[in-house]
């Protein structure tokens, strides 16, 4: 054979190559996809994620199954998905506590950046402060002063590692008062704690929060993110009433393993941006005290991810927060 009929065989195959993996791509996904819950049922993760695979599996004429694997506030699950073949088979929606988990642990298996392609950011959420009804205070001085006349405020969040976690951290760093945090697996089971009389105090996020502030099992004292919130407009932020640079909220990152073909990547971003800002869906988010930082491309979310993970490095270092 010639070296010209070589080069037009090496050639005619790399076309073939790369029609046939284009062809798969744009075929995909042609078989179920487990999209892993870093968290426990029933909190803000969770419930997000199923309203967005529910319409996923429509969209995109596939079906998408939520997985739950809770635990180390978002790191089991996060470092079971890292470890998966990075085919788009296997996705992960994860909280903050994506971001911080390395901040506060260097045996975290994981690096939140470099070992995940960013398909979105699904929805954000102001946290709240909450007590149990029989705690006194109802505003955020009368908490404070409560709180420091404590010997000690234990206080739930949704695991170890997370912004509900971190939040308490830098709350007890900027105001001094005796918080003791006390982990769950979840938003739910954290704020179950407080309804049952387990912890006084819990920092959640609103929309986990929402429905028990609404029924009067827990009071909401305040704002821990520096910006106002339309759903709750009589609430203060802790920023402007005590404890001022806090800003904790708790965002949503959708994310597939390293090493995802782009074609994949692109479009569950635009199939996961045209969703999640839909009228219906943004309706639907502020209903439950959330809402969606608009469209971004894939590079416009991996930054977001490592301003992010830098902002919490941070919090981490100034609140000497050591590794349970």
């Amino acid at each position: 054979m010639t070296r010209s009929m070589l080069h037009r065989s090496a050639l005619g195959a790399l076309l073939a190559f790369g029609f046939s993996a284009g062809v798969a791509h744009a075929a995909y996904p042609e078989r179920p996809v487990t999209v892993v819950v870093a968290f426990a049922p029933g909190g803000m993760t969770d419930t997000v994620t199923r309203l967005l695979t529910g319409e996923l599996s429509k969209k995109l004429g596939q079906t998408f199954v939520v997985e739950n694997k809770p635990g180390a506030a978002g790191q089991v699950g996060t470092e079971y998905v890292a470890r998966q073949k990075n085919d788009g088979y296997t996705l992960l929606v994860s909280a903050t506590g994506h971001v911080i988990g390395p901040a506060v642990n260097p045996k975290v298996r994981y690096d939140p950046v470099k070992d995940f392609e960013p398909l979105g950011i699904l929805a954000r959420s102001p946290n709240l402060v909450l007590v149990n009804p029989e705690v006194p205070a109802k505003t955020i001085p009368e908490f404070l002063a409560w709180a420091k006349a404590q010997p000690s405020v234990p206080y739930s969040s949704a695991g170890f590692g997370g912004s509900t976690h971190l939040g308490g951290e830098w709350l007890k760093l900027i105001t001094g008062i005796p918080l003791e945090h006390i982990p769950y697996k979840g938003a739910a089971p954290g704020t179950q704690a407080v309804i049952a009389g387990e912890v006084p105090v819990a920092i959640q996020d609103a929309t986990s929060a929402a429905s028990f502030i609404r029924s009067g099992h827990v009071r909401a004292i305040g704002l821990a993110s520096a910006a106002p919130s339309k759903q709750f407009p009589d609430l203060q932020n802790f920023s402007d009433a005590g404890a001022p640079g806090l800003d904790v909220y708790t965002w949503l990152g959708f994310y597939a393993p390293a090493g995802t073909d782009s074609a994949i990547v692109q479009k569950l971003n635009q199939a996961t941006s045209e969703i999640m800002n839909s009228p219906e869906m943004v309706e639907r988010l502020a209903q439950s005290n959330s809402d969606v930082p608009g469209p971004m491309t894939p590079e416009q979310v991996r930054e977001f991810v490592a301003n992010e993970a830098a902002k919490w490095h941070k919090v981490v270092k100034d609140a000497n927060i050591q590794v349970e």
